[in-house]
């Protein structure tokens, strides 16, 4: 696999588990490692994700396996759409809601995290 796609897959896996709020030794159990190392490879891109697992992921993070394995890299929490504007270190956020008190907290929640992501400059 290339280098670079590997970066993107990566990159998307770190933020989707950083976004729940998940360990990599929660994932890593999760997807049957016997320790977390096998699963931190994936996010160093040091080992090429497979298939099974990353159909585990995209269950787990109720997103489609391309979104984490696209070569753009990207965040989609459930129905969640980030976008970059510039250089200017900023990022819009769209969240869909449907009215119930559980959707309102759980987008808090995905607000909050990215918010965390852009202050360390990770996002």
């Amino acid at each position: 696999m290339e280098t670079a796609l590997k970066s993107h897959i990566a990159e998307n896996l770190r933020k989707h588990r950083v976004l729940r709020g998940f360990t990599q030794e929660y994932i890593a159990e999760y997807l049957g490692k016997k320790d977390y190392t096998a699963y931190s490879r994936y996010e160093q891109g040091r080992s090429n994700l497979k298939m099974e697992d990353a159909l585990k992921l995209a269950e787990l993070y109720e997103v489609e396996v391309q979104e984490l394995i696209c070569t753009a890299p990207s965040v989609g929490a459930q129905q969640e759409t980030i976008k970059k504007n510039g250089n200017n270190g900023q990022i819009s956020v769209l969240v869909d809601l449907d009215g119930s008190i559980n959707s309102l907290e759980s987008s808090i929640l995905r607000l909050k995290k990215i918010n965390e992501l852009i202050a360390r400059q990770e996002l």
